[in-house]
């Protein structure tokens, strides 16, 4: 039975119309987004050769993910749980353009055969950011384990969850230590906000706009390597 996904003040599944088709009006304060990459779950691309491990490695841009910083942000998530979930690899000896590369998550993986291994996790979770109220922008909150587990846990109270729930916003902020960074997620009701952050809640019809462009349950942000662009990478790794 597959999860149920709900989003905005209104428990509802997501929309399917395309930004196109959408009659959805935006709220006073314009409604950004971010290049958001919707290309569909599972299967392999259907490139090749280096400049296609580039290509893909990069075609999320940077601009599309949530840039956190030591100052709380305050977030609006949209759904009550990730829209992907998946290790990577990190490749050092990548020397232009990402060193990121989605493990295939199955016994085949290349990287994982030569005893490479997906060390990084990353569940994805579209947000709104309010980091300046005035432009709430629609950005990828790439979370990693630590985060996601405290995500998990207030999803499934029945308290607390769903992470989506018309009156919760949360903040996020990172604190480097040594050589460690450590990220700190707190909850704020909506009724708190103006007094704590002096950020205004978000409209039905704002949430409604930004609904409209986030993700499909499923959708990646990272596409795996073909077989081919694999083996390059595989090979740069055992010349090294």
């Amino acid at each position: 039975m597959p999860e149920t996904r709900t989003y905005g003040r209104r428990r509802r599944q997501l929309p399917t119309t395309s930004p196109e088709q959408s009659d959805a009006v935006p709220a006073k304060r314009e409604a950004v987004s971010g290049r958001v990459v919707s290309t569909g779950s599972g299967g392999s691309t259907q490139m090749a050769g280096w400049d296609a491990m580039e290509k893909t490695a990069s075609a999320s841009g940077s601009d599309m993910y949530l840039k956190v910083d030591d100052k709380p942000m305050v977030i609006k998530i949209l759904g009550d749980g990730p829209f992907d979930v998946y290790n990577s690899h990190w490749i050092d000896e990548i020397e232009d353009g990402s060193k990121s590369v989605r493990c295939w998550g199955t016994a085949d993986c290349p990287l994982c055969q030569i005893g490479d291994k997906a060390k990084r996790f990353s569940a994805c979770f579209d947000v709104i950011s309010l980091e300046d109220p005035d432009a709430p922008t629609l950005r990828v909150w790439e979370a990693g384990i630590k985060i996601a587990r405290q995500l998990k846990d207030i999803a499934t109270d029945g308290k607390r969850g769903p992470l989506n729930r018309a009156d919760l916003y949360f903040t996020i902020k990172k604190e480097t230590k040594k050589k460690s960074v450590e990220y700190t997620l707190e909850r704020v009701k909506e009724r708190d906000l103006y007094e704590e952050y002096d950020v205004e809640p978000l409209t039905d019809e704002a949430l409604d706009a930004f609904l409209v462009e986030a993700h499909q349950w499923g959708d990646v942000v990272k596409e795996k390597l073909d077989e081919d662009a694999m083996a390059e990478v595989v090979d740069l790794l055992m010349e090294s």
